[in-house]
């Protein structure tokens, strides 16, 4: 007899179809890394922006000798808190929404706004709450929505949260 090396049918259809599953299993878990990393990636712009602007609102309210009631709206949303600044050069400084409900701002001493939210992100739901205690301490309770931008309408970009925290002024 000869001898005949080769591959037999058989053998072939086993082995394709053993590279055929690699693939679509390879195929597959890239398609959930690459969903995971979008996911992750709107997570992480939501909570950049909301503790940026906590960061913000904290710092204000350390270099704050009051609160501006009259400059201030309390319990709706929009809100806006304005506050009075030991440094009459950022004094008052004023926290609030642009006009489209959209982007997280302060306005020091009337020189314009500046937008502290990036436009990957909208923010809604800004509510500010004056819950000052008779014993003169200030305190405002502050409370918004972070929604990460999706420009394609896919799910894997949907992501929003809700924030709330209080910050700590001194009064005069």
């Amino acid at each position: 007899m000869k001898d005949q090396r080769g591959v037999t049918l058989v053998e072939l259809v086993v082995y394709i179809t053993i590279v055929g599953v690699i693939m679509v299993t390879m195929v597959s878990f890239m398609m959930n890394l690459i969903t995971s990393r979008s996911k992750i990636s709107a997570v992480s712009e939501v909570l950049a922006n909301a503790r940026l602007i906590q960061d913000r609102l904290n710092d204000a309210a350390r270099h704050a000798e009051g609160i501006n009631v009259g400059g201030s709206t309390f319990g709706v949303d929009p809100g806006v808190l304005s506050l009075n600044m030991v440094d009459v050069g950022v004094d008052p400084t004023v926290f609030s929404l642009t006009s489209d409900d959209g982007q997280f701002q302060i306005n020091e001493a009337d020189g314009g706004n500046v937008l502290v939210s990036s436009n990957d992100v909208k923010i809604t739901n800004l509510v500010f709450s004056n819950l000052t205690t008779v014993e003169d301490i200030g305190i405002i309770q502050v409370k918004f929505t972070v929604t990460s931008i999706n420009p394609s309408d896919s799910d894997l970009f949907d992501y929003a949260e809700n924030f709330q925290t209080a910050i700590r002024i001194p009064l005069d």
